[in-house]
């Protein structure tokens, strides 16, 4: 049984600061597709001038269709081209799947500044900032430690 998150991807939009946000979620589920925006990534990328596509204009509403999203199959590298078996190659798929493609991919054009990524990218740099960070509060604990020990042997 594949797992939800496996089956969502990330729709970031970057500013022209080079600034990402988070502003939707693609998801794949008995061969059905959802999109939903991300209320908070939306608001924050509005302040950038950031506003939303115009095939899905609400964004507290859930779109869901059949077939992989109009707007987002025009992203796939395959989008025009007849060597399926090349495209999956190149970006290491063994079997055709649009979400996978899309997010291997990336989905990106010359024409906006969108992209899409898997969540577990954010998870793990997420988690290894974390870990880092607590490797860094423990050797500063074991520093204090050392000296509260000095201190005493004096």
């Amino acid at each position: 049984m594949t797992s939800k998150v496996e089956n969502m991807i990330w729709m970031i939009w970057k500013n022209d600061e080079g600034q990402s946000f988070k502003i939707g979620e693609l998801s794949k589920r008995t061969e059905k597709y959802y999109f939903k925006y991300d209320i908070d990534g939306v608001k924050k990328a509005g302040e950038y001038g950031f506003s939303p596509l115009p095939y899905f204009p609400k964004v507290d509403a859930k779109y869901f269709r059949e077939g992989l999203f109009r707007s987002f199959s025009e992203r796939l590298p395959l989008h025009g081209r007849k060597d399926i078996t090349s495209i999956l190659k190149e970006y290491d798929i063994e079997e055709y799947d649009d979400l996978e493609l899309l997010k291997r991919s990336g989905g990106k054009m010359s024409t906006d500044s969108f992209e899409f990524i898997s969540p577990f990218n954010e998870e793990t740099n997420e988690i290894d900032q974390v870990s880092s960070t607590l490797h860094k509060e423990s050797n500063e604990i074991d520093k204090e430690s050392n000296i509260i020990d000095d201190k005493i042997d004096v």
